[in-house]
């Protein structure tokens, strides 16, 4: 059994489809060659392109909710009812991926043959075999008979049957199909999407049954992440031992996430009209002249420099840079604060000629200057290129497609005005970038509890700021934060943080912020005895409304009665 858990729009429906009867017989090693190879390493497919094991896709709706109405049903019913309308819906889910490898419809089902090796009590009448018509009777009966119910109140004359188990996993075994006297398929890959709809006690119901029966079916439960409980986000999902294994989609590596969103880019590019390619049409050149932004930038930090004019040969080095152009002069003045704030206490500081501390700069402190000056200057483009694009999507599909296509539309536009000449320049993706993050940054009040994670969300971005650009430059960029208290005395002793009741406010604003993409949750090692810490890092689309590089590495620890306070909003 997995869990694949995300936030709305990371692709866990996408990924459940893909093994779908009709996307498998579509995956040829003439026409999806990668996709074709990463399914004959998993036994999906075999090297003659026979589909060996394929999902039977079943979708949650909120009708499994009015089961649990206890004025039409006592505990042992609600169960009872619950497990027979979903073992008629698994057998009907079956049918239906039976039907399309077998390439048939619902009016040949009777040459469908299911033939299972022991007796299936379940189905009434004990035969040695069954014809698909003879499943779709039975589950179509038992769906029937409990809907009707919950849509007049009326119980059939004939009674509803109730089931006390989940067989349908076991007995939907893909061997016991045969259509004109071959198999279809070595296994189902069961598929239970939207879980999240279904009610606590459903859920535990299904996990029991499953974990209980040992069943040796697979089973992969999707749902969002907003469905658990503020210990369970919090917690570790994956521990050892437990008889079932997490996938959050949004936790995938960096390098998986960009080849697939290269590749749907890629894909809807061939399918354009158009034939605009977005990714190849995002200029990383600007046309603009920002000399003047470079020198009031310049004079700034020369300013901050003169108070280091009693270090030996800080004259000849400051009028070197001053001779330089620009950018140049520009980066290089931010490079030696950077330089000075970190090695403030070596006396061998500015004892560099000019060319000696260029060098030194070169290695390290030039690329810093350069992630921190558009966010500090706040007159360059700061977000621009196909990478960057990528890289604000936060491992999530749908806010990808989201800034994309808002790109897409200006440089469909562009086209229509100039078809000869047309790209995004820096400026026009900056644009889009930074309307999009305000935009989405006030759509954050339309969450549950909406007002106080958007204040939450002000209050740490504003602590990233002014982490990542003060004058210590201790980190290159402050992006997250870690609970002090995670590693004291006090907390392994009396539990976990976020198992009190003073911090219940905190642990759920932290889990709404994860289940919705607003945070991501890394594992981190710092400290004595390298300690653990969980560390909460801005999304990145968030770190583009706060003007921040975008990179998860510096984080710092900050206390409970901080982070409460961030949460009542008491500055």
């Amino acid at each position: 059994m997995t869990y694949i858990l995300s936030s709305p729009g990371a692709g866990k429906t996408t990924l459940l489809r893909l093994f779908s009867p009709s996307v498998l017989r579509r995956v040829t090693a003439k026409n999806t060659n990668l996709i074709y190879r990463k399914l004959t390493k998993l036994n999906v497919k075999d090297k003659e392109e026979h589909i060996l094991k394929c999902g039977v896709y079943l979708q949650m709706g909120r009708d499994y909710e009015f089961l649990e109405d206890d004025e039409l049903f006592g505990r042992r019913e609600q169960r009872r009812y619950f497990l027979s309308l979903l073992n008629a819906r698994i057998v009907l889910a079956t049918l239906k991926s039976c039907m399309t490898l077998a390439g048939i419809k619902y009016t040949a089902l009777q040459k469908l043959i299911y033939k299972p090796d022991e007796p299936i009590k379940q189905f009434g009448e004990i035969k040695e075999s069954y014809t698909g018509k003879d499943l779709l009777n039975w589950a179509t009966r038992q769906e029937r008979k409990i809907c009707e119910f919950l849509d007049n109140f009326v119980v059939p004359k004939d009674g509803i049957d109730g089931n006390d188990e989940l067989f349908a996993l076991e007995a939907m075994n893909a061997k016991w199909f045969s259509f004109e006297d071959k198999p279809l398929c070595s296994e189902f890959i069961f598929q239970i999407d939207d879980a999240h709809k279904l009610t606590d006690r459903q859920k535990r119901i299904i996990h029991s049954e499953v974990a209980e029966r040992r069943t040796h079916s697979t089973l992969w439960i999707a749902e969002r992440l907003e469905a658990l409980s503020a210990e369970e986000i919090l917690d570790d999902n994956n521990k050892l031992g437990r008889d079932y294994q997490v996938i959050k989609l949004e936790n995938l590596s960096q390098s998986l996430f960009n080849k697939m969103a290269k590749g749907i880019a890629s894909m809807r590019s061939k399918v354009s009209y158009e034939g605009i390619d977005l990714l190849t049409c995002l200029s990383e050149t600007s046309t603009e002249n920002y000399n003047a932004v470079y020198n009031e930038a310049s004079k700034k930090y020369f300013a901050q420099l003169k108070s280091l004019k009693n270090y030996a040969n800080f004259e000849a080095c400051a009028t070197e840079i001053s001779n330089e152009g620009p950018y140049e002069r520009a980066m290089h003045s931010k490079a030696m604060l950077i330089y000075a704030a970190r090695e403030n206490k070596s006396p061998t500081f500015f004892s560099y000629s000019y060319q000696e501390m260029i060098n030194i700069l070169s290695k390290d402190f030039n690329d810093y200057a350069e992630e921190l000056m558009p966010g500090e200057i706040n007159k360059l483009p700061q977000y621009y290129g196909a990478q960057t694009l990528i890289d604000l999507a936060s491992g999530n599909i749908e806010q990808f497609l989201s800034v994309a296509s808002k790109m897409y539309e200006l440089l469909l536009s562009k086209k229509i005005m100039d078809p000869s000449h047309y790209d995004l320049s820096p400026e026009d993706q900056d644009m889009i970038v930074s309307n999009y993050c305000k935009e989405h940054l006030n759509g954050i009040k339309q969450l549950n509890h909406g007002n106080k994670i958007y204040k939450f969300l002000t209050s740490l971005i504003d602590f990233c700021r002014e982490q990542t650009f003060s004058m210590t430059y201790s980190y290159r960029t402050v992006s997250g934060f870690a609970v002090k208290e995670e590693n004291s005395l006090f907390s392994v002793k009396d539990g976990f943080w976020f198992q009190k009741a003073e911090n219940n406010d905190l642990a759920n604003i932290l889990k709404d912020c994860l289940a919705n993409n607003l945070l991501c949750k890394v594992p981190r090692t710092q400290g004595k005895k390298d300690q653990n810490w969980t560390v909460f890092y801005l999304n990145e689309w968030l770190c583009a409304y706060a003007h921040l590089p975008l990179r998860r590495g510096g984080w710092r620890k900050l206390s409970l009665s901080r982070l409460n306070q961030w949460v009542n909003n008491i500055k």
